[in-house]
């Protein structure tokens, strides 16, 4: 698996930090390295909570397959 580097410095640590873009009311987080702030992504907080609720529907459609599954077996 590769590991994310910093362009920059080489490191290998990056934290979230909240941005606010100009003539924005929202903030968006921003993916930086945690040495040099360089920016290496920014994420849209208001798609934690969909995102989370999709990996929800997908959980339950898995448990209801294995019950299907199991039920042909038997």
């Amino acid at each position: 698996m590769a590991v994310s580097t910093c362009i920059k410095c080489s490191s290998h640590s990056f934290e979230l930090a909240l941005l606010r873009p100009i003539g924005e009311s929202r903030k968006l987080t921003l993916v930086q390295c945690s040495q040099y702030g360089t920016p290496v992504g920014v994420l849209d907080p208001a798609t934690g909570p969909h995102i989370e609720a999709l990996k929800n529907q997908v959980a339950a459609i898995d448990e209801r397959l294995n019950r299907i599954a199991k039920a042909l077996q038997g």
